[in-house]
């Protein structure tokens, strides 16, 4: 079966989330206080690591980025608003 789950992720640069095998990461954004994801997944598959990077507005990208796929910002207030952009690792 096909469904769409939420995932928080680790306030880090760089995280890693199970997700079932195949899971379509499909938006992410600040959540109650949480950057969050939502992705389609098949609640039939196995589980697996997906790799995320974060990275501030300005923030230099370090990473390959014909390997990383925007899902979406996260706008985090931590004494000033930080705009933090998420990606997908790809492999």
């Amino acid at each position: 079966m096909i469904t769409i789950h939420k995932y928080i992720l680790p306030m880090l640069e760089e995280t890693e989330t199970e997700m079932p095998a195949g899971a379509r990461v499909i938006r992410a954004e600040m959540n109650e206080g949480f950057v969050s994801c939502w992705a389609m997944v098949s609640t039939d598959a196995v589980m697996v690591k997906k790799k995320f990077r974060l990275y501030k507005t300005g923030q230099e990208i370090t990473a390959d980025t014909n390997k990383l796929k925007y899902i979406g910002i996260a706008n985090v207030h931590v004494g000033m608003d930080l705009g933090m952009h998420v990606f997908e690792v790809m492999s």
